[in-house]
């Protein structure tokens, strides 16, 4: 038994939905796991922790305030478009974290850094993942990271490490005399695994590839691909940019446990065949998954 993906209009009902369970997952990971563990691991939250162990000033608050600041910003250096972009994140995300201090559950897992970074990092990963997929924003450090990209045409990684790296430094700086660099280490290591976390929901963890094929025996190779794994394969005309020759390239999308038997159809047919293989991220359209896959 098999199924087609078919390409669907996401809507608005739908888009608002995921954000909003995309930024409860984030404010769980902070407040069930960051927090209890002072793990400062950048962002408008881990800023206002630094600020709660030296002001002793509610998070919730300080995030709230934080992110209007930086809304004004948008507006200003951003433009109106990213502004309405940012508020709903911006305010929801501090409404939540709000409602969790106030009547949230409560781990006893004060310096256990490493379930925290563990559990905390992946959660946040998968809510910022659902943000970002589904077109959303929270608002906070993301505000400062797109003025550095578009003003002063920083990269992303660049703009990132600045932003987040200061806020990191500063949880360093203000938790030393408990925890010394421990935390600091600790921090990156959750920046990490959310940053990976993130790939699995945006990206897909997908066993599709993507196979290219530039061969003088299309015919052959597509009927054996044919024949072999039932795939369809797409054929285009190229032509050689230093050679001017005309030639043919093959477009399969197959699954990993595929890769082996395709690999080996193209030896057999054609071993001078240029070929190149890049994962599909995502697959649309008329793709047959199988049961077993």
């Amino acid at each position: 038994m098999t199924k087609n993906h078919t390409i669907r209009l996401i809507s608005a009902k739908e888009r608002y939905s995921m954000i909003s369970i995309g930024i409860i997952l984030m404010v769980s990971a902070f407040y069930l796991f960051l927090i209890p563990s002072d793990l400062v691991a950048g962002g408008v939250t881990g800023l206002a922790l630094v600020i709660d162990k030296v002001f002793h000033f509610k998070i919730s608050v300080f995030v709230l305030i934080m992110n209007l600041f930086l809304l004004i910003l948008a507006l200003l250096f951003l433009g109106k478009k990213v502004f309405l972009r940012s508020i709903y994140g911006s305010l929801f995300f501090p409404l939540v974290l709000y409602i969790f201090e106030e009547w949230g559950p409560y781990l006893d897992i004060e310096s256990d850094f490493f379930i925290s970074s563990i559990f905390g990092g992946t959660l946040l990963g998968f809510g910022f993942g659902y943000v970002i997929k589904y077109g959303g924003t929270s608002g906070g450090t993301d505000i400062p990271i797109k003025i550095l990209i578009t003003k002063l045409k920083l990269p992303l990684s660049i703009s990132l490490y600045l932003v987040d790296g200061v806020i990191v430094i500063l949880g360093v700086i203000v938790f030393y005399q408990d925890y010394g660099l421990l935390s600091g280490l600790y921090a990156v290591l959750t920046i990490y695994i959310s940053g990976r976390a993130a790939d699995i929901v945006i990206l897909g963890n997908t066993s599709k590839t993507a196979v290219q094929i530039i061969t003088d025996h299309p015919e052959e190779i597509k009927q054996a691909i044919y024949d072999s794994v039932f795939r369809g394969v797409t054929e285009l005309s190229i032509k050689g940019g230093y050679s001017k020759q005309e030639k043919t390239m093959l477009v399969t999308v197959i699954t990993k446990r595929e890769y082996y038997a395709i690999r080996n159809i193209i030896a057999g047919i054609d071993p001078t065949a240029f070929v190149y293989v890049t994962q599909a991220t995502e697959i649309q359209g008329d793709f047959v998954v199988r049961e077993d896959e």
